[in-house]
């Protein structure tokens, strides 16, 4: 009793968008396929999906950057994309069953494969009738019902998973008179490209009959016996004939395969090369390109470009990169358009042309220095532009007021305070404040800080700058920057006042101190002409934001010097407190308190001895 044919179930994983549309090709016929007859091509059909099936996948899988409701990647990079699938019976059946029988194989299949991946994740799906064995054959995107995902594993993962496959399948099929394959037989899977399946079936033994002791006709006695082999081999030949088929078709498929890859690598590094172009081409300075294109320059609007036809405006700030064409009303951003819209050619025109005239530099680090330096000169002009700084006006009315709160409150020396106020460094405004000028290296001032000397309802006083200062031009100072062994960052006029008390009693000299009014990032021209021999200092506020603040001045050849209090006038006031002279409202440390302060706080060794009357040091010393 001749075996029941088997029911073919295989499937095979696809990695790539390449093999996805090297398997769509011959499914639909537009690669060479020998086993298939052109003129049954009409029994092919679509049953799920359009008429590409690479499309239908490409439909399905998810962006490469695209990410869950938990946060993970739908996507890696090894994924697998499709999982090709191949649902057939042995020949032998496929030639014994009848039209109705063919029909319910192919209902069955089709359900059984909704039921095992789910309508939604199977992107393609047809009937290939043109071949001797006619089979379904698809792309299932392996989507996980959970998190979206790819996630193959959840389908065809394991041997054991794949086995039970095969067995639930051959179990639908069952009926129509088909069954499973040896389980765990080790026979080798031909590939699903292939045929796929087991078309190879056992040799049918060959009858021949025993001559007869007297052949009448000898001749016909040997055809007939002639045509009797030949129609019991016809099978088994037809099967061979395939399989040689199938094998050419797999080297044919590989061959295309391995073409269509190289051809992919060197399409996807021409790509590569050809963004990196357009990115530095897009990237390229408006005004050179301006300039190239025949554009001359309004030089009462340096951001403003003409020629016949044409006015345009390119933008700066966050606007940099943008043009707008007044005449035509319409502008985008960067080089490229900008010349496709100068020229009236396409987005290929336009970065020929540029390739032509900047390729293959400027270099990025090119662009990138002179984007840096265009934007220093545009600072510089703004600078140069700005109105002159107007200080608050000062008023002789409420100075005694100011004086005293900065020689009893604070501990200011008095000589210090009175000297800066002949010089009109240092005086009182309208509203009671101490106003402290601010000087660019110059001596032109550019700004005023403010000390309140009137507390508010809550206890604290007014510090700030006077509207319209030019922080990052210049500071209070005192000293002169040329003629320095040292010189001193510290946050406010006060702390440089009171550390000019210190250092001047401790015997120091040929100092500057610079106030910075804050610990605001702080303009390297202030110190950039400083020789190298010079001692730099940064004296900022005992906290977090001093520290903070010195860390960024560390790369200019800056030391870290810290006041033992909150700041220096603490420091100050700390060594001044319990003393004066003979009762005065402005007590003066002796050389011996104010030396040992400065030992404390690191400061240099006295010499020579410094004077116990409180008194400012000469105008040289202090720059005033």
């Amino acid at each position: 009793m001749a075996e029941a044919p088997y029911a073919i179930y295989r499937h095979a994983k696809l990695k790539s968008m390449g093999l996805i549309h090297a398997s769509a090709q011959h499914m639909t016929r537009q690669r060479d396929t020998p086993n298939a007859d052109p003129a049954r091509r009409d029994q092919n059909m679509v049953l799920i999906g359009g008429d590409d099936p690479a499309a239908d996948v490409a439909a399905l899988v998810p962006a490469l950057d695209a990410r869950g409701e938990d946060g993970r990647r739908l996507r890696r990079s090894n994924s697998v994309l499709a999982i090709e699938v191949l649902l057939t019976a042995s020949p032998e059946w496929w030639a014994a069953a009848d039209a109705d029988a063919q029909q319910a194989w192919l209902d069955r299949s089709t359900e059984w494969l909704v039921s095992e991946y789910g309508r939604e994740n199977i992107a393609h799906l047809r009937l290939h009738g043109d071949e001797r064995t006619p089979h379904l054959t698809g792309f299932i995107v392996p989507l996980d019902p959970e998190g979206g995902g790819l996630n193959a594993r959840r389908w065809i993962g394991g041997a054991h998973r794949c086995a039970q496959q095969q067995t639930d399948y051959a179990a639908v099929v069952e009926p129509l008179g088909l069954r499973r394959g040896v389980e765990g037989s080790t026979a080798e899977h031909e590939r699903v490209k292939r045929h796929y399946g087991q078309i190879a079936a056992p040799v049918t033994e060959l009858k021949i009959e025993r001559p007869p002791r007297l052949i009448i006709d000898p001749e016909g006695w040997a055809t007939e016996q002639a045509a009797s082999v030949a129609q019991q081999a016809a099978p088994a030949l037809a099967r061979a004939q395939t399989a040689e088929s199938d094998r050419t078709a797999r080297k044919s498929a590989v061959a295309q395969a391995t073409k269509e890859r190289g051809r992919r690598e060197r399409a996807e590094a021409s790509l590569e090369r050809q963004k990196a172009v357009t990115d530095r081409m897009r990237a390229l300075p408006l005004p050179d390109v301006l300039d190239a294109l025949g554009f001359q320059q309004d030089k009462a609007e340096p951001d403003r470009w003409r020629a016949e036809g044409f006015n345009v405006t390119i933008g700066t700030g966050q606007k940099a990169g943008k043009w707008w064409d007044h005449a035509a009303q319409t502008g985008r951003g960067g080089a490229i358009d900008l010349t496709a819209h100068a020229l009236g050619c396409d987005f290929k025109g336009a970065l020929a042309w540029l390739s032509d005239r900047f390729g293959p530099g400027p270099t990025a680090a090119d662009l990138t220095a002179r984007m840096r330096a265009e934007a220093v000169a545009q600072v510089k002009a703004a600078i140069a532009e700005r109105e002159p700084f107007t200080p608050p006006a000062p008023t002789t009315e409420h100075w005694p007021e100011v004086r005293r709160h900065l020689t009893a409150d604070r501990a200011l020396p008095a000589p210090y305070i009175d000297r800066l106020h002949e010089l009109g460094d240092c005086y009182a405004d309208a509203r009671r404040n101490a106003v402290f000028l601010c000087r660019d290296e110059a001596g032109r001032v550019v700004g005023a800080e403010m000390k309140g000397t009137v507390k508010r309802s809550d206890g604290s006083r007014f510090s700030g700058m006077a509207p319209g200062s030019a922080k990052d031009a210049g500071g209070f100072r005192l000293g002169a920057l040329a003629k320095a062994a040292t010189v001193y960052l510290v946050e406010s006029a006060i702390d440089a006042i009171s550390l000019a008390r210190l250092r001047a009693a401790a015997g120091e000299k040929g100092f500057a101190i610079i106030s910075t009014a804050g610990t605001t990032p702080q303009p390297r021209r202030w110190f950039a002409g400083i020789a190298e021999t010079v001692r730099r200092v940064c004296a900022f506020d005992n906290d977090r934001a001093g520290d903070k603040a010195a860390e960024g001045l560390l790369r200019h050849r800056f030391e870290r010097l810290r006041p033992r209090g909150k700041d220096w006038n603490d420091d100050l006031r700390a060594a001044t407190k319990g003393q004066s002279e003979g009762g005065a409202a402005n007590p003066a440390p002796t050389t011996e308190v104010l030396k040992a302060a400065w030992a404390a706080l690191g400061g240099r060794a006295a010499t020579p001895e410094a004077p116990d009357d409180g008194s400012v040091p000469d105008d040289t010393e202090l720059g005033l």
